[in-house]
């Protein structure tokens, strides 16, 4: 399993270290992110005298990418020897994550008229036709088309 960093909040890191033939006060602690594009990062660490060691690593939005891989090392310099008692794979997530699914846009369909053509056979015709003085041609109200089409 590797180990978690976040890109939108504080990695804490914390361990427990102890020393033979010096003092805890003697030594220093630090963190080292490298990835696996040849990029490294130190933090320096606090060591308390119950042994207690804590790193505060800020989050990690514009340092690393979500995805990012690589091994996150821990150092202990005690007087002027240099150890690595720990060192695990990583890799970088976002603890908070968002997505969006958007729905198509529907047009709203408007309401169709269609108007048809009614026609009478000579039996049918009204009573009240007129002639267009202008064209000569047959002219029926609209209130008799009205009342043919609806039986009234």
């Amino acid at each position: 399993m590797s180990y978690k960093l976040y890109t939108d909040k504080n990695n804490k890191f914390q361990c427990t270290v102890q020393v033979e033939g010096t003092s805890l006060k003697n030594s220093q602690a630090r963190v080292i992110i490298e990835t696996s594009g040849d990029v490294c990062y130190m933090f320096r660490g606090k060591i308390y005298e119950n042994g207690v060691c804590e790193f505060d690593v800020p989050k990690l939005k514009n340092i690393l990418s979500e995805g990012d891989k690589g091994v996150l090392r821990m150092e202990v310099i005690a007087d002027d020897v240099h150890f690595e008692p720990w060192n695990s794979e990583f890799s970088v997530v976002a603890e908070k994550k968002v997505s969006v699914v958007v729905k198509e846009q529907e047009e709203i369909e408007k309401p169709k008229i269609s108007v048809g053509m009614v026609t009478l056979s000579q039996e049918e015709k009204p009573k009240k036709v007129m002639e267009s003085k202008t064209t000569g041609q047959r002219v029926i109200s609209k209130q008799e088309i009205i009342k043919k089409m609806w039986g009234r």
